[in-house]
């Protein structure tokens, strides 16, 4: 026994004229603003934070100059340690309780 029969045409169409008859939703639009108040240590805080990123932006760019000269005078045998710094190196490894 069938109650309300379908057919497989009937049902596939209704399904692509439910699919087509659709309306196609715009995505909303919200109409929000919003607004940050750092307190005044927040405000020192990353006053001192920016100095600090700038310093050693500005210590990192030396560095690397420095590195780049060294690196040269390696590659030309022209490198030389100052004695000072040897002698303190060797030193420095040196017990000084005996």
């Amino acid at each position: 026994m069938r109650i309300n029969s379908v057919s497989q045409n009937d049902a596939i169409s209704k399904y692509i004229n439910n699919v087509n008859s659709k309306p196609v939703k715009s995505p909303l639009k919200a109409e929000i603003s919003d607004s940050v108040e750092l307190s005044a240590g927040a405000q020192k805080f990353a006053a001192f934070l920016k100095s600090a990123k700038d310093s050693i932006d500005k210590s990192s760019t030396a560095e690397d100059a420095r590195a780049a000269d060294i690196m040269e005078k390696l590659d030309s045998n022209t490198y030389e340690v100052p004695t000072d710094d040897i002698v303190g190196g060797i030193l420095s490894g040196i017990p000084t309780h005996i």
